[in-house]
């Protein structure tokens, strides 16, 4: 009944914004609303079994031959709504976002998860942002038809409520430096399990900023440079006593070579990255330590034709097993210790709004096992890998 009235009131909400003024009724020229998002269906075959499979994280441990799968979704469709207005000197922006891969229910009877919900208010050389939107942390994204952009695989970064403040000034004759700062929601475990989140617990914001740099180069291209970080804290035990620290240090390069050819990618490091995708969503030892991790990305893009273009790519995830601490007891632990993913795709576009996508993904992941027998400690690493064979078919809406 929910999901019936919430369609009824964004369709309501849709018709009368875009309805015309009635006669001798004047439009608000300083007022605008799209409504947006697109359409997607996505056949997947897995050689394997990765995790957790509409989507691509990590590869499960298995034992004799590996099990092969098959999923067919609808569930990355998404449904978006923008808003510009000018009030003065203001310019205002606003921007709304689902999509379907909200937990819970049948595969066919998936629920709506927020993405996006925010607004900027701009003026000159300045924009305030409040709201839920991406980590001004590592900024870019490789073009996957996986839904989780190299996530868990040296992509970090994700969507959480923020505050942000964004300047930028003139370098040269052509260039052009920017800066964004800015306090985020701090998401972090429960591991007291005290049903608490232990980022809240901290009573702190995160912390986040990244400055950078662009410029035209050559005829027709582009490059863009940033450096970026963040800073967090969680707590836990009874009385809080326990503090542990999140960060990272980042780097994103894009590299526009001319209108048919990119390189871009990014590069990570820093400790308890779980809810920021790094680490293989691992955030901690099994002592509570913050885990160390460090990784990247890269992708070559190029359009062959006006319908074509074709990407491939490579990310890797490396959590250091050096600093994973394990209990002085007899007992056996596991660590995911290396996750790496190649691949490539191909978008060909059939018509103006609908792009057909061809992607093959080779997936191997590490795991750790220790074991602790009385001074006896025995490590050993065993690899898991497999391939993923993607078609999708997406449809703008707008």
């Amino acid at each position: 009944m929910r999901r019936i009235l919430l369609i009824t009131a964004i369709m309501a909400l849709t018709a009368l914004t875009a309805a015309p003024a009635f006669a001798g009724e004047e439009c608000d020229k300083d007022f605008g609303f799209s409504f947006g998002g697109y359409l997607k269906t996505d056949l997947i075959y897995d050689t394997t079994r990765l995790f957790p499979g509409n989507y691509l994280l990590y590869v499960q441990p298995y034992s004799g031959d590996a099990n092969n799968e098959f999923f067919l979704t609808a569930r990355e469709s998404r449904l978006a709504f923008d808003f510009w207005w000018k009030e003065g000197i203001y310019d205002t922006k606003a921007y709304l976002e689902f999509d379907f891969q909200n937990a819970g229910g049948g595969e066919n009877k998936a629920g709506p998860m927020l993405r996006h919900a925010y607004f900027q208010i701009s003026r000159c050389r300045w924009t305030l942002l409040a709201g839920q939107t991406w980590d001004i942390i590592s900024p870019l994204n490789p073009s996957t038809a996986n839904y989780s952009v190299l996530w868990y695989q040296g992509n970090i970064g994700y969507r959480r409520p923020q505050i942000r403040f964004s300047t930028w000034t003139k370098a040269g004759e052509n260039g052009k430096v920017t800066l964004d700062a800015g306090i985020s929601r701090n998401l972090g475990g429960d591991i007291d399990e005290d049903k608490i989140d232990d980022g809240v617990d901290s009573g702190l914001p995160a912390v986040q900023g990244r400055l950078g740099y662009s410029s035209p180069i050559g005829r027709s291209g582009n490059m863009a440079v940033g450096v970026s970080g963040h800073y967090g804290q969680e707590a836990y035990d009874v009385d809080d006593l326990e503090n542990i620290g999140s960060w990272s240090a980042n780097a994103d390069l894009s590299l526009s070579f001319n209108k048919k050819v990119c390189l871009k990618g990014e590069f990570f490091m820093g400790e308890n990255l779980g809810q920021y995708l790094g680490g293989i969503g691992q955030s901690t030892d099994n002592m509570n330590n913050p885990l160390p991790s460090m990784g990247g990305w890269g992708m070559l893009s190029v359009k062959m034709t006006e319908k074509v273009t074709v990407n491939a790519g490579y990310g890797f995830d490396d959590p250091d097993e050096a600093e994973w601490y394990c209990p002085d007891e007899d007992g056996d632990w596991e660590l995911k210790s290396k996750n790496s993913e190649v691949f490539g795709n191909l978008f060909y576009g059939v018509t103006k709004r609908v792009t057909a996508i061809f992607e093959i993904g080779y997936m191997k992941t590490e795991y750790l096992a220790r074991n602790s027998e009385g001074a006896v400690i025995t490590d050993t690493i065993t690899e898991y890998d497999g391939l993923r064979f993607q078609f999708a078919l997406k449809c703008a809406l707008k």
